[in-house]
């Protein structure tokens, strides 16, 4: 695939790209639960953001735009890999990723669009209106999805005897 140049300044990109890259990555693995898929989709979005760089760079948010190209991919490759094979998709490996392992397998017990409202408040910090905006939904669906969230976590963390680690 041939990348076009960006009109915009190649340095803005570079700079975007530095920030978004690792709190982009971990929103996505937090929706797909598959550290190769989340990576192949995030690196695929940052390269459409490149090639269409002067629209992405006035988006309101850059990064949600980037966040749901990403989940769109990973949709795209999730039903072409279940049209080609009958194996159980490849978990990541939890101890090897940026974010607490119990914690991160509290959040991938919870329902696809919960872990995606999850992601993208918390971990991203996007406000109601861009969680949205992102996940096509409406900012009471945002907050509903939100408070269901927290309320299984803390049942689930408090159940398994969860304690936050300072480091």
């Amino acid at each position: 695939m041939e990348v076009a140049k960006s009109k915009g300044q190649p340095d803005e990109f570079a700079a975007f790209y530095a920030a978004a890259i690792d709190p982009t990555y971990r929103a996505v693995l937090l929706v797909t639960r598959h550290q190769a898929r989340a990576e192949d989709a995030v690196h695929e979005a940052f390269a459409r953001a490149y090639e269409h760089w002067d629209d992405v760079r006035i988006h309101p948010v850059p990064v949600a735009w980037v966040i749901r190209v990403a989940l769109n991919v990973h949709r795209s490759s999730w039903r072409i890999w279940q049209r080609e094979t009958s194996d159980p998709p490849e978990i990541a490996m939890v101890d090897e990723l940026p974010i607490d392992a119990m914690l991160l397998r509290a959040v991938w017990r919870l329902p696809r669009r919960q872990r995606q409202v999850v992601a993208l408040r918390v971990l991203l910090d996007l406000s109601s209106a861009q969680t949205a905006e992102t996940l096509g939904m409406s900012t009471g669906a945002v907050g509903s999805h939100l408070h269901r969230a927290l309320a299984a976590l803390r049942a689930s963390l408090v159940a398994t005897g969860y304690q936050e680690t300072q480091t």
